[in-house]
């Protein structure tokens, strides 16, 4: 992983402190208790887990995004403005940051190519290289968990590096809550869920899913939000829109991640991925008390719960 790695006692502190503390999803004077799930102590975990990196993916891609890749993007709008948005993509890939904000060139021609399903890894890479950037920046259409679910998807098809620094963008991402995603409190969620489909196999699963739930329990009581009634899972019960292809996907990432994985043995992972695809009907506070040991993973040297 990139990034320094904390001090071993800092794994330890930061899992004890969370799970130990007083719940940091009670809310405050003036706050929402889904808008103080932004500002949790869970922090730490991901913090901790991960070395978060904003630019860890951007090095691995932008090198394997040649010419004619960025040539095909810019000609995804229907042959229009190909020109204008092939410069933008241009200006894109030298660039060593990653953009606050994507105005409408090129932004649109990097939505509708993320709609295309990938034939080979090449058209992976070319899928990360367009989320990445919808996923941290503003975009006009305000969407980033649609652009989250295609992103982890491209790197599990496309295997290592590509998932480790995915990884490592991602808990950047849910540590800085980057573009578009504190405006919906029901978003931020998918990044932690996206780090525990990414981490299930290993020893850090039981501590994701336990600030997961913490995180799907604030949104589902929050008095505030809209309830949806046709969506199985209650990942998208109480958020005002999402594609349904994005739906889709989703529940196909946990399905094959934490529902039929045989690198997952812990069948309390088992039964939160039956809860995430509308399989189960039990409680979340049941599936939370089934998590009340999680900071006991970590060993003393705070080693066990890194990713390998």
């Amino acid at each position: 992983m990139t990034g320094a790695d904390p001090p071993a006692s800092s794994f330890t502190a930061s899992f004890a402190a969370y799970f130990h503390a007083p719940s940091p999803f009670s809310g405050s004077v003036g706050e929402s208790p889904a808008a103080s799930v932004l500002i949790s102590a869970s922090a730490s975990v991901f913090d901790s887990l991960f070395g978060p990196d904003e630019r860890a993916l951007l090095r691995w891609l932008a090198p394997q995004v040649d010419g004619a890749a960025l040539d095909e993007i810019a000609a995804g709008d229907y042959g229009f403005h190909t020109s204008e948005y092939r410069e933008e993509l241009s200006e894109l890939t030298h660039s060593p940051w990653l953009p606050d904000t994507l105005p409408w060139n090129p932004g649109e021609v990097l939505t509708l190519r993320r709609s295309r399903q990938p034939a080979d890894s090449r058209d992976h890479v070319i899928r990360m290289f367009v989320c990445m950037f919808l996923v941290r920046a503003s975009t006009a259409n305000a969407d980033p968990a649609d652009s989250l679910a295609p992103l982890v998807d491209s790197a599990f098809a496309f295997g290592e590096p590509a998932h480790d620094v995915t990884v490592s963008f991602v808990a950047w991402c849910r540590l800085n809550l980057p573009g578009d995603w504190p405006d919906d409190p029901s978003s931020p969620m998918f990044l932690t869920l996206a780090l525990l489909l990414m981490s299930a196999p290993t020893e850090a699963a039981p501590a994701l899913a336990a600030v997961l739930l913490a995180e799907l329990d604030t949104v589902l009581t929050d008095p505030d939000l809209p309830w949806r009634r046709r969506p199985r899972s209650p990942l998208f019960t109480r958020r005002t829109s999402d594609d349904s292809a994005t739906r889709r996907l989703w529940s196909d990432l946990v399905t094959r991640h934490l529902l039929v994985n045989p690198a997952v043995t812990d069948p309390r992972l088992t039964e939160v991925g039956r809860y995430l695809s509308g399989e189960s009907t039990t409680p979340i506070a049941d599936l939370r008390a089934l998590f009340p040991g999680a900071a006991s993973a970590v060993s003393p040297d705070g080693e066990s719960l890194r990713q390998p």
